[in-house]
């Protein structure tokens, strides 16, 4: 069920919740901030939906309005109110099917009213729960230091949906604050661990002389993991793109005995290959969509220092000395 409060205020929204039996929260193990713009919300709130059915949330959704909200005129307010007023705030709440697990409050602040999201979300804070902080789409220029961001526990940005993921994570990197966590780094755990157990074993016989790690320009996964992969083994780790491929396409370990090659065969699989006689493995390795990553994501909720360690590589491969100052505090802060 989906109700609709036009030029309300926050007070009636809590009113409206009471009657709803939905203010108390009861069995919610957090608060979900969304910062999003209309065309991103339903995107951004199926996910979050996706993901309360493992971990039950109430879901607080701002609507930033468009950049010129002169262009947009009266009908972006319904009518309700006169195109120069000077804000106003419009909501939805919504529980039921249309909530996942728990409910969902979308509020839609126009012009003045939109000056100080952090007032507007306030009353909606679940007590004595995590609060997360979420950016489906572009990112504040520093997450931690955001009116939504400071009201946070975890942050969490979503670079691989940007234009340029790899140079929007680069500019991520030196406002990096413990809590602060990318989907970009989320996006390869699966990727992570078939790699750990593979080399695992090859580098108790073998040695690792170098790694090639291949797929799409621009990737912010690619480079985290190339980062990641060199901190951990201490050799070169280089990249080549592959024009049309998404993500990682494959990785490639060169032993004095032949190589070691994890290559995705489709969307949910891949196939590993060893020096010697043995077939090739065939392992099951699904692309996860946004739901399932952000599953991943509620259920840490704790700083990352393996994340804080490999964006401060990649933000000193980015930004020089930028990336010294970012390794000291996350290391002073531990």
């Amino acid at each position: 069920m989906i109700t609709t409060l036009s030029a309300t205020t926050t007070d009636r929204i809590v009113s409206e919740l009471i009657d709803q039996g939905a203010a108390a929260g009861r069995n919610r193990v957090l608060t979900l901030l969304v910062s999003t713009d209309a065309d991103g919300l339903e995107d951004a709130l199926e996910a979050a939906h996706g993901a309360s059915r493992d971990h039950p949330c109430r879901v607080v959704a701002v609507v930033n309005p468009p950049a010129d909200e002169t262009a947009v005129g009266a009908r972006s307010r319904d009518g309700h109110a006169p195109a120069d007023s000077a804000g106003h705030l419009d909501a939805e709440i919504r529980v039921g099917h249309d909530a996942g697990a728990g409910e969902t409050i979308v509020l839609r602040p126009w012009g003045q009213a939109a000056e100080h999201t952090d007032t507007l979300v306030v009353p909606f804070l679940l007590p004595d729960v995590p609060v997360v902080a979420w950016w489906p789409g572009q990112p504040p220029a520093n997450p931690f230091d955001s009116p939504i961001g400071r009201l946070a526990t975890a942050r969490v940005t979503n670079t691989p949906s940007q234009p340029d993921p790899a140079e929007a994570l680069a500019a991520l990197a030196p406002v990096y604050e413990p809590g602060d966590i990318d989907l970009a780094w989320t996006r390869i755990t699966l990727w992570r661990a078939t790699v750990a157990s593979t080399l695992d074993a090859v580098l108790r016989e073998h040695e690792v002389k170098e790694i090639l790690v291949a797929g799409e320009p621009g990737n912010a996964s690619l480079s985290l993991m190339i980062r990641w992969l060199a901190l951990r083994l201490g050799i070169p780790v280089g990249r080549r793109d592959v024009a049309d491929s998404v993500g990682i396409s494959s990785i490639t370990a060169t032993t004095e005995d032949g190589t070691v090659e994890i290559t995705r065969k489709d969307a949910s699989r891949v196939v590993i290959t060893q020096p010697g006689p043995a077939a090739p493995q065939v392992v099951t390795m699904a692309r996860r969509a946004l739901v399932a990553i952000m599953s991943e994501e509620l259920r840490r909720l704790a700083p990352d220092p393996v994340y804080a360690e490999v964006l401060a590589a990649f933000a000193k491969d980015h930004h020089g000395p930028a990336g010294s100052q970012i390794q000291d505090r996350s290391g002073a802060r531990g």
